[in-house]
């Protein structure tokens, strides 16, 4: 009997043991847990995140090469902002003309830093401060969509008439070129007599 409870014990602190690995690699795997390789910061100034979070994947021309580090407010005047410290590879760099974005990834609505560098001689210095440009959210697109609607049917109106003429000319064209061929196909020889005609 004792030894089968001995056995029992041995089997359970195994499968404790089992899950507690799977775990950890389930928490590196996500990220909760870094292991950084070398690397340096660079900073990030947005008026509005839009609930990015610190560990959030930052990507290079769509490659991901650090994450974001922190996450402060910064009072400046009159105006409020937020600043992320980015932790980048030490093999990730960035030039001087690169733009910086919020974007989302997935259904799930993940956001991350979007770092676009293609062009430029020259590479920024770590602790270098770049502005972000402006999130825009569903809401933004929304409105923005509307807007354009908007603009486009107030456009179709005031050419009205002009548009109809278009429709009409197009109308007429196509039955023209109906008819033409139509005539063709029931007497071939026009066509014929017309290119002697030309020659």
């Amino acid at each position: 009997m004792k030894k089968k409870k001995y056995g029992n014990e041995f089997k359970v602190g195994l499968f404790f043991i089992i899950c507690v690995i799977g775990l950890l690699y389930l928490t590196f795997r996500t990220g909760k847990i870094n292991i950084r390789k070398t690397g340096y910061n660079i900073y990030a100034v947005f008026q509005d995140i839009a609930g990015l979070e610190t560990k959030a994947p930052v990507m290079l021309n769509g490659l991901e090469v650090g994450k974001v580090d922190d996450v402060n407010v910064s009072y400046e005047g009159d105006k409020t902002k937020i600043v992320l410290k980015l932790y980048l590879d030490q093999t990730a760099k960035i030039r001087t003309n690169a733009t910086v974005s919020i974007k989302t990834l997935g259904l799930m609505g993940e956001k991350f830093i979007q770092i676009s560098s293609t062009e430029g001689e020259s590479f920024i210095e770590p602790d270098t401060y770049l502005a972000g440009e402006p999130y825009k959210d569903m809401d933004t697109l929304m409105n923005e969509a509307t807007t354009l609607t908007e603009h486009l049917n107030s456009i179709v109106e005031d050419n009205k008439s002009k548009i109809n003429e278009i429709v009409d000319n197009a109308e007429a064209m196509s039955q023209n070129l109906e008819e033409m061929s139509e005539d063709l196909r029931h007497n071939p020889w026009k066509l014929l007599f017309r290119t002697k005609e030309k020659k």
